[in-house]
């Protein structure tokens, strides 16, 4: 005798119509987040054509102050070469300030956190390794595409490899050389400086530190203020930092850090180390060292020329 098949529960209306409000819900808060994206979209095309605007009108205001010196210098001929003066230097002030309006904000938060993400994942890399807490930046001359390279090391006996060596990550072959080998967050910045700078860049440590923090200060606005001490004797170069950009300068490769670096290894032409530590006075101070690393001792094993040249005794 066959069982009867087990017949599926009746859904009841109060089922059905929790089902239609759940449909609902989602339905109504897709449609409410759409309409929060679209109205986020537009609240950051309004802020940037503000600042567009707020450029534009500066501009304009510079084109008047020159265009209405122009005109005085034909009206007052006797005042003619200071109008004439005042007139190019607002229509030239128009025109860049025109011209180099930006298109695109970036807010701090934004940066803050591309570069805190790319700072852990260097560290995180670094911890895994096991690589030492020393930071080499090594200049690449030979290399015009970069500036310098960071060199971690793996012992702390170590020697700095050749500049063709911290073309790849991994750093191999001589165990002294061994670790790893990382971009530095500053190179591109001093190929910013670099092409904005007037004149050379110095090559002594106080010009250097003096180009290097009035960049950081007025053409990146990184910093607000710095403070520089140079100690010939020791070589090295401590800069005070006052309220930095990105957080904490004890992060690997600071963006501030590592322009000071770059700097200092490019313009002394040599390995530089940097270190970082706290001070009441100010947000941080950034040590630049340019000793010659220690360089790791030779096995008291190996033969010396001497040893090898001695005759050896004859025996009877």
């Amino acid at each position: 005798m066959s069982q009867p098949a087990p017949s599926k529960p009746d859904m009841t209306a109060d089922d059905t119509d929790q089902q239609a409000d759940v449909v609902r819900d989602r339905q109504t808060l897709e449609a409410e987040l759409e309409v929060l994206r679209e109205e986020n979209r537009r609240l950051r095309e309004s802020y940037a054509r503000a600042r567009r605007a707020t450029f534009r009108r500066t501009a304009v205001g510079f084109f008047a102050v020159g265009g209405l010196s122009l005109v005085a210098a034909f009206v007052f001929p006797a005042l003619q070469t200071i109008f004439i003066a005042f007139g190019g230097t607002g229509v030239f002030a128009g025109i860049v300030t025109f011209y180099l309006t930006p298109e695109r904000f970036v807010s701090a938060s934004v940066s803050d956190t591309v570069f805190n993400t790319l700072a852990d994942v260097e560290q995180h890399l670094v911890s895994e390794l096991e690589l030492q807490t020393e930071r080499i930046y090594v200049p690449t001359a030979s290399h015009p595409e970069t500036a310098a390279r960071l060199f971690v090391p793996q012992h702390v006996e170590y020697a700095v490899p050749d500049p063709e060596q911290l073309e790849e990550l991994f750093v191999t072959g001589v165990e002294a050389e061994q670790g790893i080998s990382l971009p530095p967050t500053g190179d591109r910045l001093y190929t910013e400086f670099e092409q904005a700078m007037s004149g050379t860049f110095g090559t002594g440590p106080d010009a250097i530190a003096t180009q290097l923090t009035a960049a950081l200060s007025e053409q990146f606005e990184l910093v607000d203020d710095t403070t520089i001490e140079i100690d010939s004797e020791n070589q090295t170069a401590s800069i005070a930092i006052d309220n930095p950009a990105f957080g904490d300068i004890h992060q690997l490769d600071h963006p501030v850090v590592s322009l000071l670096a770059v700097g200092f290894a490019t313009g002394l032409d040599r390995p530089v180390t940097v270190d970082t530590r706290d001070d009441d006075r100010f947000s941080g101070v950034v040590t630049v060292s340019w000793d010659t690393p220690e360089q790791p001792s030779q096995s008291s094993d190996a033969a010396t020329p001497e040893q090898e040249m001695a005759p050896t005794p004859e025996t009877d």
